[in-house]
C-alpha cells in the first residue's frame, strides 16, 4: 500500500484522514482557523480493543502496545484507526475516510493543476519524479509522483515526504479558495461526488450534503490561518522507529481546547 491521505474537517470537529498517512484535521468553530496534524508513518502508537473487522459479532482484538501507526489499518481496520488517534490525542473523531494517493491526484485535475515551490532540485529515480528549483503546476500522475516521493527530499525518510504532502495539500487549499470553487455549491456538488467514488469513507460522511457544509467552512478561513503540522515525535533506541515527544502534548491540548497549534 503506498496509499495515503487527503483531509477534510467539519467545524469543532475532527477528521482522521487514513491509510499509510495518517492525518488529522480540525476547523475551529468560529472557522478562524484550522490545523492538520500528520503523524509519520512509524510512530509507535498505543492501540486500544477494537471490534474485529473480519468477525464483528466475535471477540475484539485485543489491545496492542507500541505498534506502527500505519500497521493499524491492517490490524482492525478504519474504526481501530479512528480510536487509536482519539486515545492518543484526546479528541473526539466523529468524520472519517480512506483515500489511495491517485483520488488526491484526480483532484489536482479537477481544480486545473496545484502549484507548488520547490526550493532545492528532487531527483528521485524511484517515482521518476525530477523537478528543478522553480514553481510548477502538478496535476494527475506528477502530482502522484511528488505526493510519493522521499528519495529526493531532505533526509530521505518519512519525515521529509511529510513535508512535501502539507505543502502540496496547503497548496490546494489555496487553489481552491482562490478559484471559488468553495463558494460555488455546483463545483463542490462535483467534487463531493467524486470524492465519494475515490474513498472510503465512514458513514456520517457519505451525504455529499454533509462534505460540501465542511468544505464551505473553510471558505472564509485566513490561508495564514490553516496549519500544517507534523505530529512531534523523537528517534528511538537503535532508529528505525519515532515515538510522541513531550510536545506531542502542545498539539494534543490545542486541540482539545480548540485552539489554533502554535510552538514556541
Amino acid at each position: 500500500r503506498e496509499g495515503q491521505g487527503e483531509a477534510f474537517g467539519d467545524p469543532d470537529e475532527e477528521t482522521a484522514v487514513l491509510n499509510d498517512v495518517t492525518m488529522l484535521m480540525h476547523i475551529s468553530e468560529d472557522h478562524s482557523n484550522a490545523s492538520v496534524v500528520s503523524f509519520p508513518r512509524d510512530m509507535l502508537v498505543d492501540v486500544p480493543e477494537c471490534t474485529d473487522p473480519e468477525d464483528p459479532a466475535g471477540d475484539p482484538l485485543y489491545e496492542q502496545y507500541g505498534m506502527k501507526i500505519n500497521s493499524v489499518l491492517a490490524h482492525g481496520g478504519m474504526p481501530c484507526v479512528v480510536k487509536t488517534v482519539e486515545q492518543l490525542t484526546g479528541v473526539t473523531i466523529p468524520f472519517a475516510g480512506i483515500v489511495q494517493f491517485m483520488g488526491v491526484a484526480g483532484l489536482s485535475e479537477a481544480v486545473g493543476g496545484v502549484p507548488v515551490c520547490v526550493a532545492e532540485p528532487i531527483e528521485d529515480e524511484y517515482t521518476g519524479t525530477f523537478l528543478e528549483p522553480g514553481t510548477h503546476s502538478l496535476s494527475g500522475v506528477a502530482a502522484l509522483q511528488f505526493l510519493r516521493t522521499r528519495h529526493g527530499v531532505g533526509d530521505g525518510s518519512d519525515l521529509a515526504r511529510i513535508s512535501n504532502q502539507q505543502v502540496f495539500l496547503s497548496s490546494l487549499a489555496r487553489t481552491l479558495q482562490s478559484s471559488g470553487t468553495l463558494g460555488d455549491p455546483v463545483k463542490l456538488y462535483s467534487i463531493a461526488k467524486a470524492a465519494l467514488a475515490n474513498m472510503q469513507l465512514s458513514d456520517s460522511l457519505m451525504d455529499p450534503t454533509r462534505m460540501i457544509s465542511i468544505a464551505k467552512a473553510l471558505k472564509d478561513t485566513d490561508l495564514n490561518k490553516i496549519a500544517f503540522v507534523q505530529y512531534p515525535t523523537a528517534y528511538v533506541d537503535g532508529g528505525g522507529s519515532v515515538e510522541p515527544s513531550s510536545s506531542a502534548e502542545l498539539v494534543n491540548t490545542a486541540l482539545q481546547n480548540d485552539l489554533p497549534v502554535t510552538f514556541d
